[in-house]
């Protein structure tokens, strides 16, 4: 058996859908499968312990639950997903784990069996969902399921990433938010995160701008991500339509009509001017979340 497995990154809360919206995007961690002798699993241009590996976890977290042996595979893992920079790692390794558990041992697992691992080692489906499905997603979850929908998303869009080399962990990252907030702060959320969607489907991008504010996590997180302000400030005079923080950062997420490349480049040109290393891409939506290619 030899398979080639792919899982997107993923950007998510988008401003004021703090852990409800998340968009897959076209940075993939990769997975090639195939029968060996043994077992092993490694990665290309990677050092990773296997105490830390994640997707080692997973898989064999999923043959514990289903009392499998383990089968004698090579497993070798690219990673074009940053660590800790707020774009669903952590996710995409899920997810990647929990597909080729299913494809190697044959197992038809519904999207509520693969959440419920999955769930194990990521509480939050807003990443956890684009990751298996693709697309821009409005996601939740109670104590026994996972719903969400998957919206189309506007294609004139371009989406920007400004990604310092800062790592951020979200344990890091939601060690800072309150543990109470005001209602007036939660109706604030409330009505932004829904003027965010129905501009999106509208294309009302003109209000992005202000349907991006948010008054739960983004206050608090800029603080971890030097020169936040400023970068907004320069994606603004630019001409970009919205600028929030991915997942819990530090990477920036940007959504602009045109000038991407001048916006991406100005943004990281300032971050290195104030010795901060960086890059940027200049991404578009995966429309279908991991799959064999």
């Amino acid at each position: 058996m030899e398979f080639i497995l792919k899982v997107p990154a993923s950007m998510s809360n988008l401003g004021a859908g703090f852990d409800t919206f998340g968009l897959a995007v076209n940075l993939y961690n990769v997975f090639h499968v195939k029968s060996s002798r043994t077992f092993s699993i490694s990665f290309i241009d990677l050092d990773i312990k296997p105490e830390e590996n994640l997707f080692l976890k997973v898989y064999k977290r999923c043959i514990e639950i289903f009392n499998e042996e383990e089968m004698p595979v090579s497993i070798t893992i690219k990673t074009e997903i940053p660590f800790s920079r707020g774009l669903g790692s952590s996710s995409s390794a899920i997810i990647g784990a929990i597909k080729t558990f299913s494809l190697l041992y044959e197992k038809e697992l519904s999207y509520r069996d693969i959440f419920k691992i999955a769930y194990e080692f990521e509480p939050h489906p807003d990443n956890l969902v684009p990751a298996l499905v693709g697309g821009f997603n409005v996601c939740l979850k109670d104590e026994e399921q996972t719903f969400f929908n998957t919206i189309d998303f506007p294609e004139e869009l371009k989406i920007i990433a400004i990604i310092p080399d800062i790592k951020i962990s979200t344990e890091e990252a939601r060690k800072i938010l309150p543990a109470k907030i005001d209602i007036k702060d939660a109706i604030y959320n409330i009505q932004r995160s829904n003027l965010l969607l129905s501009s999106l489907v509208l294309k009302r991008f003109e209000l992005l701008k202000e349907a991006v504010k948010d008054k739960l996590h983004q206050p608090y997180r800029k603080s971890l991500i030097p020169f936040y302000d400023n970068i907004e400030k320069i994606a603004y005079d630019r001409g970009a339509k919205a600028v929030f923080i991915s997942g819990s950062g530090s990477t920036i997420g940007i959504f602009a009509l045109e000038n991407e490349e001048i916006i991406g480049k100005t943004c990281v040109e300032f971050l290195k001017s104030k010795g901060v290393d960086g890059t940027y891409k200049i991404l578009s939506v995966d429309k279908e979340g991991a799959r064999v290619c």
